[in-house]
């Protein structure tokens, strides 16, 4: 069994509060959105901003999630958290289509062929 660390405290879960997590209410970003899609010819990952007044500003491509969202929050074009979480989300799951050869839709469940 492997060693915990020594900075680790003992929990004591009848001091834990455990919320029962719901989706919240869709809220529109004020500085705009993205539209994710996979290149799989090539092996790229790509994210379109948009404004709200749905026109396209930049594209983001990269082979990894993480190179893609670090760029976009550097040029602060996110201004809610849960904005932040969705696209990291759809970034991941459009690396993990490209990985291991799936479909990728936005907004769409990724799944084993």
């Amino acid at each position: 069994m492997k060693k915990k660390p020594s900075w680790l405290k003992p929990i004591d879960k009848s001091k834990v509060e455990v919320i029962d997590s719901k989706e919240g209410p869709w809220k529109q970003d004020p500085l705009g959105y993205f539209l994710i899609k996979v290149d799989k010819e090539n092996g790229l990952i790509s994210a379109g901003y948009c404004s709200n007044e749905h026109e396209l500003k930049y594209e983001f491509t990269g082979k990894r999630a993480q190179d893609i969202y670090h760029e976009i929050a550097r040029r602060k074009l996110i201004s809610l958290l849960e904005h932040a979480s969705y696209l990291g989300k759809e970034l991941k799951k459009a690396e993990l289509a490209l990985k291991f050869n799936l479909d990728y839709v936005q907004d769409e469940d990724i799944g084993l062929k």
